[in-house]
């Protein structure tokens, strides 16, 4: 049972805003992989756990290093496990240096969208214990 629906509701908003980033961002750049093009893909990658961050620390303040700790984890360990399902899924295009890297970038956006709605879910879980703090 949900103890606190502010928090995993307002963790569970910032992530979504981040995922609608990360994928307008993706779709603004589509195939163009040109040097200057291709910083803003970090964005697809940053933008999802940097706003689930940033919920995190709107909704519960004093849990500012568990937030930097998972959000830190999510952002650091996504591009590897997308990375992995792009190769099971089409080796073909993970052998490629350049390209557009479908899979990679909707696998990325995918385990975004179901990790940060975990976290949130999993905040929710958890009883606020300074109520008086925010």
């Amino acid at each position: 049972m949900l103890r606190d629906i502010r928090a995993m509701l307002t963790i569970a908003i910032a992530a979504l805003l981040g995922l609608a980033i990360a994928i307008a961002t993706y779709n603004i750049v589509g195939d163009n992989r040109t040097p200057t093009m291709l910083r803003w893909l970090a964005l697809v990658i940053l933008a999802t756990p940097l706003t689930t961050f940033v919920g995190w620390i709107v909704a519960r303040r004093s849990e500012w290093r568990l937030a930097l700790a998972s959000c830190g984890a999510f952002y650091f360990f996504t591009p590897f496990i997308a990375a992995r399902i792009e190769t099971i899924l089409a080796p073909e295009a993970a052998a490629q240096t350049v390209g557009p890297h479908t899979v990679y970038f909707t696998s990325v956006l995918i385990l975004h969208a179901i990790g940060g709605l975990a976290l949130a879910w999993w905040r929710g879980q958890a009883k606020d214990t300074n109520l008086t703090s925010v």
